[in-house]
């Protein structure tokens, strides 16, 4: 994959990686996981789509100027590489944070899409009981624990018995997620602690948007999560029974078909 870097005034340095050809699909990866999170389904999808995958968690830098950032920002810088690729058009699918950020460029680019594939994420806004926790984590965080944190909350992503199966897929993550720098951790984790309610983004869509659940999900709540995805006027919606939040490790074969379907479906349409 071709590796590029832009700077501008909101970011010390954006990175991302690009590879393909085709019609633009920008795969965005989730928390607190880097471009590498796709490798199972870059192979196939590069052959059909040109992929661009924002980096935010790079070794040798992040994209923060200072200790903050939000999802605003991060749809603004979506748009600086779009420009920069030339790009007028694209299917953007997000995992997780991904989606998050997703629904934030929906609400400033809703002209840009063809369509949005929201990969275990969620317009909805956190509940109480979760958002006094996402506080105590930040709480967490800024006072060192971050290994026993990641290690935690990295497990709690995959069903158990995945754990049990698979402990080097497993170690990766979280060998992955402790190398992101405590700066970046924090400033990403507060930016997904004050998202807002976007479900008006989805009831305005213009464009087609995928939901991939999964029922082991220990983040979705599916009954809410399957009321939201109706609100679309064209929406496709799949329910893993046996996934929980990273299907794209879990199940690779069945994300990539589902996302496969739905990009033809988007690109056809819009053609």
């Amino acid at each position: 994959m071709l590796k590029i870097q832009l700077n501008n005034k909101t970011f010390d340095q954006i990175t991302y990686y690009k590879t393909g050809a085709g019609p633009v699909l920008f795969l965005v990866h989730g928390f607190p996981a880097n471009v590498q999170l796709w490798r199972f389904l870059i192979p196939e999808l590069s052959q059909y789509y040109t992929l661009i995958l924002p980096n935010f968690f790079e070794e040798e830098g992040d994209w923060l100027c200072d200790n903050e950032t939000s999802m605003a920002l991060l749809a603004s810088a979506f748009n600086d590489i779009l420009e920069n690729e030339k790009v007028d058009k694209v299917l953007y699918a997000g995992h997780s944070m991904g989606g998050y950020m997703g629904l934030a460029f929906a609400s400033k680019y809703p002209e840009k899409l063809v369509g949005l594939s929201l990969i275990h994420s969620s317009s909805l806004p956190d509940e109480e009981a979760r958002a006094e926790g996402r506080r105590k984590t930040v709480s967490i965080l800024e006072n060192g624990g971050k290994s026993m944190f990641l290690k935690k909350m990295v497990r709690a992503l995959f069903p158990e018995e995945f754990n049990q199966q698979n402990p080097e897929m497993l170690q990766r993550q979280i060998s992955e997620a402790l190398a992101v720098n405590d700066r970046s951790l924090i400033a990403f984790y507060k930016a997904i602690m004050e998202r807002k309610d976007t479900t008006e983004i989805i009831k305005k869509a213009h464009y087609p948007v995928q939901n991939i659940l999964g029922f082991k999900d220990p983040l979705a709540n599916i009954s809410k999560e399957l009321d939201v995805a109706q609100l679309a006027c064209v929406n496709f919606v799949s329910v893993y029974e046996k996934e929980a939040h990273m299907a794209m490790l879990e199940t690779p074969k069945k994300l990539m078909k589902d996302l496969m379907d739905f990009a033809a479906y988007c690109w056809q349409r819009h053609d």
